[in-house]
């Protein structure tokens, strides 16, 4: 049987798994699905249609679930496995048919806000104040630091790293190092590759591609260095997705 406090509100309908716990002054909606081992601790809330993965630890005064447009009712939002959402975190559900997604195995730290219908990937680390805006689409395995943003709809690529104080706008590749108000690519995240597995081979290869699509330092990318990357049947996987990942970003600045 799940272990609630009497002191803690779960409505009538909420489905939770039998080793759950729910601390004091939580509160857990009716259309709630907590699944085995999620820990709800104290004054924090998990409404609307929200699913939490199992293992999921939700902090005091964090709020899942809120929704966007109070009038519109109650949204959808689906949290996997094994995150840990930290206190005075606020994650909104979307309205209607869109869903709110963040993957598995994420850590998102204290006054982090992820908006309506944003999607996050997994093994993330989201550090104090990250801002992640409204449709947005967050990649595996990227990590922020304190107060950045993610515009909403932007798009942030898997391995990046975004420096405090900055805001993503558009699309940016993955293996980046980014900072700046809008942000800029600074080089490549060699040190978090490392730790992932990447190769040495690997990572040498992103940093000549690096060096030749944004000339060294990241003010533009030249596109046709980029084409020639993707073009070229010798290159590395890794570069590929990265020039991949340049070039569909310019088709979309132009389409906006």
């Amino acid at each position: 049987m799940p272990v609630i406090s009497p002191l803690a509100i779960v409505e009538v309908g909420a489905t939770l798994a039998d080793d759950v716990r729910v601390a004091p002054f939580a509160y857990v909606g009716a259309q709630v699905l907590l699944g085995p081992g999620c820990v709800i601790e104290s004054n924090a809330t998990v409404i609307g249609r929200t699913e939490l993965g199992a293992g999921t630890h939700v902090f005091p005064l964090a709020v899942v679930g809120a929704p966007a447009d109070p009038a519109a009712g109650a949204g959808r939002c689906t949290v996997g496995r094994n995150n840990v959402i930290r206190e005075h975190v606020t994650i909104y559900a979307a309205p209607g048919p869109v869903v709110t997604e963040i993957g598995d195995d994420n850590l998102i730290m204290v006054g982090c806000r992820i908006g309506p219908g944003a999607r996050v990937g997994r093994q993330g680390i989201f550090a104090n104040g990250t801002d992640i805006g409204a449709g947005a689409c967050v990649e595996d395995f990227v990590r922020t630091s304190g107060i950045t943003a993610v515009a909403p709809g932007a798009r942030v690529g898997a391995y990046s790293f975004v420096a405090g104080f900055s805001r993503v706008e558009g699309t940016v590749p993955p293996y980046a190092m980014l900072q700046g108000d809008p942000c800029r690519v600074r080089g490549v995240n060699s040190e978090l590759l490392k730790r992932c597995g990447f190769s040495d081979e690997d990572i040498r290869a992103l940093k000549l591609a690096h060096r030749r699509i944004y000339a060294g330092a990241g003010d533009g990318a030249d596109m046709d260095a980029a084409a020639d990357a993707l073009a070229d049947r010798r290159a590395n996987e890794h570069v590929k997705r990265f020039a991949q990942a340049v070039l569909d970003a310019a088709r979309r600045d132009a389409r906006a």
